[in-house]
């Protein structure tokens, strides 16, 4: 019985002396602000970190082309941070006319890219995203109220051109056409990442041409069949 005790004691004795020799060599870095193990407290936002992780596990993002509109991240969510729709193209492919993460919902588990298929959804290396700072992702805060809302592809393309002035540019009119679709106090940090929707006429357009297509398959199809087939080689005289 003695002999465990002396034996529980040494091992306890080596876990804790190796702890401190793993927590001297690190604060050793950390004091002479060498190597990448340096954390020393930031006062964040004044001082953001100046290195981030090579697994770091950042901010969703989505390659619109490359979306199918599969639904499989949506499937894969836990807190149901996606919305989005699809049309299909003149070539009959399903494309993306929306796509919206609400990053205020995401907690980051990176499930929806493992079930993407077609690896259009990533997971950046930034630390931190802002409205201010990335405009061109189309990211916008919004109140409750606004996240339902439907957008065409000019009320994206005039919401990302106003979205870059500065307030005392803006007009009577754009400020109010602002305040409708966007809160800069809102709750919902959203990114849409979608190509818009189509508009009444481009859709008629889009889905004449793939009826044009499908008839015009179908007839060779038929064609095809009516065709009389050669004997077979080697049959009977």
């Amino acid at each position: 019985m003695i002999l465990a005790w002396v034996n529980d004691l040494c091992d306890s004795l080596q876990s804790f002396v190796g702890g401190l020799r793993t927590t001297g060599h690190f604060l050793l870095e950390n004091l002479r602000g060498e190597g990448g193990a340096t954390a020393i407290t930031r006062q964040y936002p004044a001082e953001p970190a100046e290195r981030v992780g090579d697994r770091q596990r950042g901010h969703l993002v989505n390659d619109a082309p490359r979306c199918i509109v599969c639904h499989a991240c949506d499937k894969a969510c836990p807190v149901d941070c996606f919305k989005m729709d699809g049309e299909r193209d003149a070539n009959n492919k399903m494309r993306a006319s929306r796509f919206d993460i609400d990053l205020s919902k995401c907690i980051y588990c990176g499930l929806c890219v493992r079930a993407c298929p077609t690896d259009s959804l990533s997971m950046t290396a930034d630390f931190e995203l802002d409205p201010r700072q990335h405009g061109q992702r189309y990211l916008f805060t919004r109140n409750s109220s606004q996240i339902d809302q439907h957008f065409e592809a000019a009320d994206v393309a005039r919401l990302h051109e106003l979205s870059g002035k500065a307030a005392p540019e803006l007009t009577a009119d754009e400020r109010q056409w602002l305040h409708e679709r966007i809160d800069p106090k809102g709750q919902h940090l959203i990114g849409m990442f979608g190509l818009g929707y189509y508009t009444a006429e481009e859709k008629a357009r889009v889905d004449a041409e793939r009826e044009a297509k499908k008839k015009q398959k179908d007839a060779a199809a038929a064609a095809a069949r009516q065709k009389p087939q050669p004997p077979a080689a080697g049959g009977p005289a």
